[in-house]
């Protein structure tokens, strides 16, 4: 793995396994300690218990094993309040203290105490209301684990991280954060399954992306942008297959014009116009238009191309009105273009478009007809020693 999988990989470790949870569902922020303390202090007790309860539930060997005297020593009831909810009950249904006490409170001193163990609890619940209490941090198991690669990546990516590390609590789910355990071994696997995650990544050829086949680099797929990008901006298409259709071939006919525009550049009252710049205002290449100019300006070119040549030779000389000019040679120059774009289709009796526009899509068929040889062009060819490789 190279240094930059890497890196990608020991974050998106860490960012899955660690921080394994959703986003948490909304609490109330906890309070400080400080005003915790000051609104859940517990108010003074009454003497009820220290004159009727603490002879069996004092500090010395409590009655079943419960002490008020302890209990009352707490800086809060929260922590054991579902004893002193016991409490109040045994002293709302009079049951404490026991028939064979000596001494009894009276129903205003029961109500009194009862009414203190409840109010003060009611406070405690309020003040913390809403808080979680303890949240163990989980991780993933192994099922969130490629569920989550999957979101995130979109393919399905076999990791190897299975089920063999996921545990069952009492409830009998392994997403229980109290029976989950991480240890050296489980984050070794889980690097491990980032640093697959990462070699199917695609980094440093535009926004990251993940694909199926690991392999593919940044550079790969940065350089077939590049190829397609140079064939949409100057490559140019004269006949296809079927369904195929021309394209970038207006690119002559735009040629054709900076070629005539840079002849009469002083007529047309741009005497500094160079090809190149020129060349720029029409959207393509310089050295494609200087290819162009050196055709058309070509002594006694042959066949086909003497037939380009005389068209473009052949277009009017700008008048008064430039505007008028430039508009005419433009159209003038995109006839040119065509012509010179659809006789390879003449030649080989393929109609313009092979996708059913004005020709056909039918096979090339070579016979004593197609292949009828007519005398129209007479060509000259030069003799000579073939020149030595």
């Amino acid at each position: 793995m190279t240094r930059l999988g890497l890196c990608l990989a020991v974050p998106l470790t860490f960012a899955v396994v660690v921080s394994a949870q959703g986003p948490a569902p909304e609490h109330r922020a906890a309070p400080s300690t400080a005003p915790v303390a000051a609104t859940t202090a517990t108010p003074p007790a009454p003497d009820t218990f220290e004159r009727y309860c603490f002879e069996c539930h004092g500090t010395y060997k409590p009655e079943a094993g419960l002490s008020i005297e302890r209990l009352l020593q707490q800086p809060s009831v929260g922590e054991h309040f579902e004893t002193w909810a016991k409490v109040a009950e045994m002293l709302e249904t009079e049951m404490m203290p026991p028939v064979e006490a000596t001494d009894f409170p009276s129903d205003a001193e029961r109500s009194s105490a009862a009414h203190w163990i409840r109010s003060t609890l009611a406070a405690y619940e309020a003040a913390h209301a809403g808080e979680p209490g303890r949240v163990t941090v989980r991780r993933l198991t192994s099922g969130e684990y490629g569920y989550v690669i999957r979101d995130l990546t979109g393919v399905d990516i076999p990791v190897g991280i299975d089920g063999s590390s996921d545990s069952v609590g009492g409830e009998g789910f392994t997403n229980f954060g109290d029976v989950q355990f991480v240890e050296d071994t489980s984050v070794e696997r889980y690097l491990e399954a980032a640093k697959t995650v990462a070699d199917h990544a695609i980094v440093g050829a535009g926004p990251l992306d993940f694909y199926q086949d690991a392999g593919q680099t940044g550079l790969e797929l940065s350089a077939l942008h590049r190829i397609n990008d140079l064939h949409e901006t100057r490559g140019f298409r004269v006949v296809s297959g079927e369904g195929g259709r021309p394209f970038g071939l207006d690119r002559y006919g735009k040629a054709f014009y900076v070629a005539w525009h840079y002849k009469h550049r002083v007529a047309l009252g741009d005497p500094q116009a160079t090809l190149r710049t020129l060349a720029v205002k029409e959207g393509i290449t310089g050295r494609f238009a200087e290819h162009i100019w050196s055709v058309v300006n070509t002594p006694n070119p042959g066949y086909p191309t003497r037939e380009t040549v005389d068209r473009w030779k052949a277009m009017a000389a700008p008048t008064s009105d430039v505007a008028k000019s430039i508009a005419h040679a433009h159209a003038e120059c995109d006839e040119i273009y065509k012509a010179l774009t659809t006789w390879p289709s003449w030649f080989f009796a393929r109609g313009d478009l092979a996708a059913g526009g004005a020709g056909d899509e039918s096979p090339l068929v070579f016979d004593d007809s197609s292949l009828g040889a007519e005398a129209v062009h007479h060509y000259r060819y030069a003799l000579g020693p073939r020149p030595a490789r």
